[in-house]
């Protein structure tokens, strides 16, 4: 399987969670029965960080309160624990060490656990009192990918099990957003498409880059914060992320010709402001591409989402084929670690 191919198989794996939500929210929501929570914190890093940020949003639509700590800033920092909401660790292989610790604080301060790990066999996932399968299975490569969709789907699927205990949505409303989030996830082999074809077109511009610079709006913004680490550890390249109002806070300071700018902007309250700074990157700096809505340039990648709340997945889809696409480009092996020694000074797993 090549790193395109599975990027291809998303799709498959997306539909399968959303058509077997109930069984696979089954353990939560019988905790749910017993300990019932308005308010979740996730605790995870690098992509479990970013798939659980761009969950966020959808629990503040169905009337719950969402964060994201990291495990460093939990284990070492955090001192109160709010014994009333749910947390939930995220770890792909399961076996992240901080996050193991954020389970044992938990347990010392009396919390129960939610894990949700790629293996139930995986040490955080035994150590947990819930414990969700993410869905994606083993990746055969070491960026993590098809995770990081099935992540942001599995931290979806929390909110709508939260909301049906609480009462904020029925049943039925919960169906529905099954079959909307079902509708993005038919769009997703288009958009792989979609973002070859403006790949090949821009190839010269964005090949020559020294560095990117990504930003994106509310789950958007998720969004850039993931095409940052991806890029960064596949190619690798030098990147940054920023919420799209932030990135003229001072960041524009540091804009120049031999850095990209990639804008993820749907239609909306932030369209203007997205056209506008790409406007003054392509007409002042350099390549500035916006993928989304509201792109209208040549340089942009414009598609129509189906469905504003769940369509982040069609712009995070963009961004995994550019980093894979570069990461090509530039004749990496994506099956081999970069800098592999630092595990001999430092280790994150258990």
């Amino acid at each position: 399987m090549t790193f395109l191919e599975s990027i291809a198989s998303i799709p498959s794996v997306l539909e399968r969670m959303v058509k077997t939500r109930s069984e696979r929210m089954e353990v939560l929501e019988r905790h749910l029965q017993k300990a019932e929570s308005r308010r979740v914190v996730f605790i995870g890093s690098g992509s479990s960080y970013n798939s659980a940020l761009a969950a966020c949003p959808l629990f503040d639509r169905v009337g719950l309160d969402a964060r994201v700590v990291y495990p460093n800033q939990f284990t070492t920092y955090t001192e109160l624990v709010d014994t009333e909401a749910l947390y939930v660790v995220i770890s792909q292989g399961g076996s992240t060490k901080l996050v193991y610790e954020a389970v044992e604080k938990l347990h010392a301060a009396g919390c129960p656990v939610c894990s949700v790990t790629a293996d139930l066999e995986a040490p955080i996932a035994r150590a947990c009192d819930v414990s969700i399968e993410m869905g994606c299975g083993e990746e055969q490569f070491l960026y993590r990918t098809v995770g990081v969709d099935a992540t942001i789907v599995t931290c979806w699927q929390i909110a709508l099990s939260m909301a049906l205990a609480t009462g904020a949505i029925s049943t039925a409303e919960a169906s529905a957003m099954d079959c909307e989030l079902l509708d993005v996830i038919c769009m997703l082999p288009d958009r792989r498409k979609q973002a070859l074809a403006w790949y090949e077109d821009h190839k010269f511009s964005l090949m020559r880059c020294r560095y990117l610079m990504f930003a994106g709006a509310n789950d958007l913004y998720s969004v850039a914060r993931e095409a940052d680490i991806k890029v960064m550890e596949m190619v690798p390249l030098v990147t940054r992320s920023f919420e799209l109002e932030e990135i003229i806070h001072g960041p524009q300071n540091a804009f120049d010709g031999s850095g990209g700018y990639i804008l993820f902007a749907r239609k909306g309250v932030d369209a203007q402001k997205a056209q506008g700074i790409a406007a003054f990157l392509n007409a002042s700096i350099g390549f500035c591409s916006i993928v989304g809505e509201a792109g209208s340039g040549s340089r942009d990648c414009v598609f129509q989402e189906a469905s504003e709340r769940f369509g982040l997945l069609e712009y995070l889809t963009i961004a995994q084929v550019l980093a894979y696409k570069l990461a090509d480009d530039h004749g990496r092996d994506l099956t081999r670690k970069l800098n592999a020694g630092i595990n001999d000074f430092v280790s994150k797993v258990l």
